[in-house]
């Protein structure tokens, strides 16, 4: 094993549920990512990206509702094709222990 992977801890079953606002993905459009932990632990941070060209990784915020939220711009020159785009999150409890999540949004 990698020295740099040693540390690394297997996701258990730990989800993220995610949600989409609004639920589409268009150009030059700005969306919102939710997260929030299927089991309501408490986590340390979460990280996520919507997989579009352009689209930023970045860190989420914790909100006063517990979700941890990020928004982000679809940017205007982006040519969104009809397929499967997918939005993803991860991250850690105080603990170390991972929690990670998908949704996939469908372009027609």
């Amino acid at each position: 094993m990698l020295a740099g992977c040693a540390g690394g801890k297997v996701n258990e079953g730990r989800k993220l549920l995610l949600s989409l606002q609004p639920p589409e993905i268009k150009a030059g459009q700005l969306i919102q990512l939710s997260v929030k932990p299927e089991s309501g632990e408490e986590l340390a941070w979460v990280s996520g990206t919507v997989k579009v060209m352009g689209a930023p990784v970045l860190p989420l915020k914790k909100g006063q509702d517990g979700n941890w939220v990020f928004r982000t711009m679809v940017p205007a020159f982006a040519v969104i094709s009809p397929g499967t785009y997918e939005a993803r999150a991860w991250g850690d409890a105080p603990d170390g222990r991972r929690f990670e999540g998908s949704l996939s949004v469908v372009v027609k």
